[in-house]
């Protein structure tokens, strides 16, 4: 797992949010804190086109991969969400807060079947 410094700046700050959060790698939870972040997170991910790559909602295969029951952390989630992935994922850490990367992080960690 990279560290920090690799990370970048806003990937820094974004794991600090996490830490101060409580949302960092704490796995699966049903608090209504959860749901709302997670709730959130669905309208970033259908407002900024995520969808377009990751199908059904992050549930199926696309031309990205399928996030649901990604084995990947939230440092890399959100590693990948603010730096991109050259000529396959779009960077969009200067276009989402660290809020916003956050509940993309739980919706992606709320998707059932």
């Amino acid at each position: 797992m990279p560290g920090i410094r690799s990370l970048g700046l806003a990937a820094g700050a974004i794991l600090a949010l996490m830490a101060r959060s409580g949302l960092a790698d704490s796995g699966d939870s049903d608090t209504s804190a959860d749901a709302d972040a997670a709730k959130r997170g669905a309208e970033v991910f259908a407002s900024h086109g995520c969808g377009y790559c990751h199908e059904n909602g992050g549930r199926s295969v696309g031309k990205g991969p399928q996030l649901m029951g990604t084995k990947r952390d939230d440092t890399f989630i959100a590693f990948r969400i603010t730096n991109g992935k050259p000529a396959q994922m779009p960077a969009f850490g200067s276009s989402l807060t660290g809020e916003q990367i956050l509940d993309l992080i739980a919706y992606i960690r709320s998707l059932k079947e």
